[in-house]
C-alpha cells in the first residue's frame, strides 16, 4: 500500500516535545505539508510499537533522543485531490519529557529544519500545520492529558 492515494488510512506518530513556553518543530521536506512546520513524527514501521515509532522519528528528525511519557491526542490529515484521497494519516502524538533529551538538535529524515517555537507563535502561525497549530493551543490552554503506554 503506497501512502499517496492509499487504499486505507496510515497509521502514524508526533513526537511532542514541550519545554517550558516552547514546542519542537521541524519543516516539512516532503508532501504533504511540505514546506509547513509541524511536530516531528511519521509512519509507523511494521512490527514497531507506538512508542518504538515516536521515539525511532524523534530521532531521525531531530537528532535528540528522549523518554516518552505517554499518548497526549489522536488527530488525522486528510488530503483530497480531484474527488480521491491523496494522503489519510491517523496520527498518534506522544508526549516526551523534555528534561530527558539528550544528543545534539539537527534535521535528518524527512525535515528540511528543526526549531524550538514559542507555543503562542506555533498556535498561530500560517508557517505551522493546521493540526500543530490545535496541538499547541491545547497545551497553552493546559487540555492535553497523557494516557501511559
Amino acid at each position: 500500500m503506497g501512502r499517496e492515494f492509499p487504499e486505507h488510512a496510515v497509521a502514524s506518530v508526533g513526537a511532542v516535545v514541550v519545554r517550558g513556553s516552547e514546542i519542537l518543530l521541524v519543516e516539512r521536506g516532503y508532501p504533504p505539508g511540505e514546506g509547513l512546520w509541524s511536530i516531528p513524527g511519521g509512519v509507523i514501521e511494521p512490527g514497531e510499537t507506538i512508542v518504538e515509532a515516536s521515539m525511532r522519528e524523534l530521532e531521525e528528525e531531530t537528532g535528540l533522543r528522549g523518554r516518552p511519557l505517554g499518548v497526549v491526542w489522536v488527530t488525522e490529515s486528510i488530503v483530497r485531490e480531484g474527488g480521491r484521497v491523496r494522503y489519510h494519516y491517523v496520527i498518534i502524538d506522544v508526549l516526551f519529557d523534555s528534561s530527558s533529551l539528550t544528543g545534539e538538535l539537527r534535521p535528518g529524515g524527512d525535515a528540511r529544519s528543526v526549531a524550538w517555537f514559542s507555543l503562542a507563535e506555533a498556535s498561530t502561525s500560517s508557517r505551522v500545520t493546521r493540526s500543530t497549530r490545535r496541538l499547541a493551543q491545547m497545551v497553552l490552554e493546559g487540555r492535553l492529558r497523557v494516557i501511559e503506554l
